[in-house]
């Protein structure tokens, strides 16, 4: 009786510490953050992209998608990102969203995230028909009516494009409009985040 005892008591022990060691295993709020990647240095990168020294983390930047509804760049957790910061007004952003909207309808679902987001307007349906009407039907209406990236970026200038890794950080920012289709855009996209 006693070793019968003690063998489902054992059994039982093992139980918990099974179901604790999975709950640790499997669930995403109890990974520990990935260590920042070291800083990439400026001479490997292409003509007009600059690295984050260290790289940074964007996570807690609240901006909106078409809805209304508040999001943040930790909510892509996983998936590498190229964030774009782009008004309607913005002749050289109006030259690069179309292959930003490109870029996103090639890119396989679940993976990369384009987020192309809109500082000049503060309603989503305004931003949302402003894709439409221009034929841009790949990119997700976001928008920053309260200016968050503006003041985590130091933005002086737009357009303003952030690769980001799917662990959330900031690894070299260009301040100008870029070709994604280019090769050497392809190439470092490929090569930091992708």
């Amino acid at each position: 009786m006693k070793r019968q005892t003690l063998a489902i008591g054992t059994t039982a022990a093992m139980a918990v510490v099974a179901a604790v060691v999975a709950i640790f295993v499997w669930s995403p709020f109890s990974a520990p953050p990935a260590p920042p990647p070291g800083a990439l240095a400026a001479n490997t990168l292409p003509i007009g992209f600059k690295p984050f020294t260290p790289p940074i983390r964007l996570d807690d930047v609240a901006f909106e998608d078409e809805t209304g509804r508040t999001v943040h760049l930790s909510d892509f957790r996983g998936r590498p990102v190229l964030l774009n910061i782009w008004a309607k007004w913005c002749a050289p952003c109006l030259v690069e969203l179309p292959r930003l909207d490109l870029l996103q309808s090639k890119a396989a679902p679940g993976t990369l995230a384009v987020v192309a987001v809109a500082v000049d307007e503060p309603d989503p349906a305004k931003v949302k028909n402003f894709l439409a009407n221009h034929n841009m039907t790949a990119l997700t209406p976001y928008l920053d009516p309260k200016n968050a990236f503006a003041r985590a970026l130091q933005i002086r200038t737009i357009p303003v494009s952030v690769l980001i890794d799917k662990n959330g950080y900031a690894l070299v920012r260009a301040d100008a409009p870029i070709e994604w289709f280019s090769d050497d855009a392809v190439t470092l996209l490929q090569r930091l985040i992708l």
